[in-house]
């Protein structure tokens, strides 16, 4: 579980500066059996964090447990860019109509206006760590 926090975290650094006059978030760490979790019909969300870097980015990163043959949410675009971590479980994600199947320690990135979905096809019980990126607004969660 560390490591995957550690990658979530990395990736988050990478990210490209775009300016912001807005507050920005703060350093920390975010302790798995202190974060609150909200349930949905099928998948289960952890947030980890969702504010404003100081290069101005908008990031949105929390966990997803989506249960067999599920999908959070039928397929959609938006303008923010979203990378999906996988870390348990196998899931298909489908981005501009081009489906791929992915287990754990594989990814998926879906660039702004793509339409995309991911889906548990797996028998048990799917873990993915969701990383929301929006240069120029509100995350969708």
């Amino acid at each position: 579980m560390k490591y995957k926090l550690l990658l979530v975290c990395a990736v988050v650094l990478l990210l490209p500066k775009v300016g912001s006059s807005q507050s920005t978030l703060k350093s920390g760490t975010f302790r798995f059996e202190d974060l609150t979790s909200h349930k949905e019909a099928n998948a289960t969300f952890r947030p980890i964090l969702d504010g404003l870097m100081h290069s101005g980015v908008r990031v949105d990163v929390h966990e997803v447990f989506l249960l067999p043959g599920s999908s959070p949410h039928h397929a959609h675009r938006h303008q923010q860019e979203e990378l999906f971590l996988i870390s348990e479980g196998e899931v298909e994600v489908t981005i501009s109509g081009k489906t791929t199947k992915l287990g754990p320690g594989s990814a998926a990135f879906a660039a702004s206006g793509d339409e995309h979905q991911i889906e548990n096809v797996g028998t048990r019980p799917a873990q993915y760590f969701e990383v929301i990126i929006d240069a120029k607004g509100p995350t969708p969660h």
